[in-house]
C-alpha cells in the first residue's frame, strides 16, 4: 500500500508546529489503514469457501463467504457438506457432522488450529506445517495432530473414531479428559500412523486407560506425593497410546476411493464462486420449479431452494440446441434453457458423455446407451 501526498511550496522550518502537525497527521492515517488492513486479515482468517445443502453456524443458517470464528459450532444436515478455509489449511465437514472450532490462533503468520469432532466425519488437508505450527483434531474418544498433510477423522454416535492417513503423518492418542489441557504433551509420546494406515479407538479403549492412569495416581498417593503431569504422561503412556499391534493397513480399493475425494477438496477459484454466488441470489429472488443450472469450465452446480444442492465434472461439453443446454454428468442429466433454469432433470448414472442424434439424447450409462426425449428426458 501506498500514500502519495503532494503539497505545493516547501514547509518552511521555523514552522514546527505545522510539520508536527502534519508528522502525526500521516502517522494515524498510515496506523489506520494498516490496523484496517490486519483487521481485515484476521477477520478472513477462516471461512465458508464451498457448501452443498444445509449448513448451519452456532444453529442459524450459512451462506458461501461466511466468517467462522473461535469457539464457533459448524453442522452439516444430510446429504450436505462444506469446505472450510482455515490459513492455509482446508477442512471438508462431510454430512450429519458437527464439528466445533475450538481454536483459531493466527499470530505473525503462525497457525494454531484445534478442531472438536463430536459427531460425523472429516476430511482434512492441512498446509505444511511449520515447526511451531499445530493442527489437531479432538474427537470424543481420539485426539490427532497432524505431521502430514492429508487425513479424514471419524466419529460415529456410540463415540467409536476412525483416523486414516491419506499423505504425511498423523500422531494419535486416546483422549483421557485429564490430559485435556495436556494435548501436545500427550501426542509428543504417541506413535505415528503414515500413509495407508489406520486406526479405531472406541469408548471401552479409553475407558480402559482411564483405569491406568488412575491407578498410575493411587501409587503416587500411596507414596505420599504429587505427580507432575508430565511424569504421569510419561508412566501412562502405554495405556493412553494407540499401540503398533493395533494400527492396521486398509485395503487398496477402500484407499483409492477415499483418497480422490480428499485431493478434489479444493479451494476453487474466485471467478467461479462469484458466479455460484450470483446464481445463488437470483434463485432465491426469483425462484425456479426446478431450480438453474450452472455451468463452468470444469463443474455443475445443481442449485435449488437458496443453496447448491448438487456438484457433478464437466466431461463432454454441453449440447446447444434450439435454445436450450443438455449436460449430463455423475448421477444426473439436465436439461435447461440457456440463462439457467432448469426444464427437466433426470437420475441416470453415467459416465458424463453423450450425443444428440436425431432429435434425441444418447446418453453413455454403465457401458450401455440409454435414449432420452429432448423436450422431457423421458427414456425412449
Amino acid at each position: 500500500m501506498f500514500i502519495c501526498c503532494s503539497v505545493s511550496g516547501a514547509i518552511p522550518i521555523h514552522k514546527g508546529g505545522f510539520m508536527k502537525r502534519t508528522i502525526v497527521f500521516l502517522l494515524s492515517m498510515i496506523f489506520s489503514l494498516t490496523f484496517a488492513c490486519s483487521k481485515q486479515t484476521a477477520e478472513e482468517y477462516a471461512m465458508i469457501t464451498f457448501m452443498i445443502g444445509e449448513v448451519t453456524k452456532n444453529n442459524v443458517s450459512v451462506a458461501i463467504g461466511d466468517v467462522i470464528n473461535e469457539k464457533d459450532v459448524v453442522q452439516t444436515a444430510p446429504d450436505s457438506f462444506c469446505d472450510v478455509k482455515i490459513g492455509q489449511s482446508i477442512i471438508r465437514i462431510k454430512e450429519k457432522s458437527k464439528v466445533v472450532m475450538a481454536k483459531l490462533l493466527f499470530d505473525k503468520n503462525i497457525e494454531s488450529t484445534q478442531l472438536g469432532l463430536d459427531v460425523g466425519k472429516m476430511l482434512c488437508k492441512p498446509k505444511k506445517l511449520l515447526k511451531s505450527e499445530k493442527f489437531i483434531v479432538k474427537t470424543p474418544t481420539a485426539v490427532a495432530g497432524v505431521r502430514g498433510t492429508q487425513f479424514i477423522v471419524e466419529a460415529d454416535k456410540v463415540k467409536t473414531t476412525r483416523i486414516k492417513v491419506y499423505d504425511g503423518k498423523v500422531q494419535v492418542a486416546k483422549r483421557i479428559m485429564k490430559f485435556d489441557n495436556n494435548v501436545e504433551q500427550v501426542l509428543d509420546v504417541a506413535p505415528v500412523l503414515e500413509e495407508k494406515e489406520k486406526v479405531i479407538i472406541t469408548v471401552s479403549d479409553v475407558k480402559k486407560a482411564e483405569k491406568d492412569v488412575e491407578r498410575v495416581l493411587d501409587i503416587e498417593a500411596k507414596k505420599g506425593g504429587e505427580i507432575e503431569i508430565s511424569a504421569l504422561i510419561e508412566q501412562s503412556k502405554n495405556a493412553i497410546v494407540v499401540s503398533e499391534k493395533n494400527i492396521e493397513t486398509f485395503a487398496p480399493a477402500d484407499f483409492a476411493k477415499e483418497n480422490k475425494e480428499i485431493i478434489e477438496v479444493t479451494e476453487k477459484p474466485q471467478e467461479v464462486i462469484t458466479k455460484i454466488v450470483k446464481v445463488i441470489k437470483e434463485e432465491k429472488a426469483e425462484p425456479k420449479p426446478d431450480g438453474r443450472l450452472l455451468i463452468t469450465r470444469y463443474e455443475i452446480y445443481f442449485i435449488k431452494n437458496g443453496s447448491v444442492m448438487w456438484e457433478g465434472k464437466v466431461v463432454d461439453n454441453p449440447i446447444h440446441h434450439d435454445g436450450k443446454v443438455y449436460i449430463a454428468s455423475g448421477k444426473y442429466v439436465f436439461c435447461a434453457t440457456t440463462d439457467g433454469p432448469v426444464l427437466w432433470r433426470k437420475n441416470i448414472d453415467n459416465d458424463g458423455k453423450f450425443e444428440l442424434r436425431e432429435n434425441k439424447l444418447f446418453v453413455s450409462a454403465e457401458g450401455k446407451e440409454i435414449t432420452l426425449d429432448i423436450e422431457t428426458g423421458q427414456k425412449l
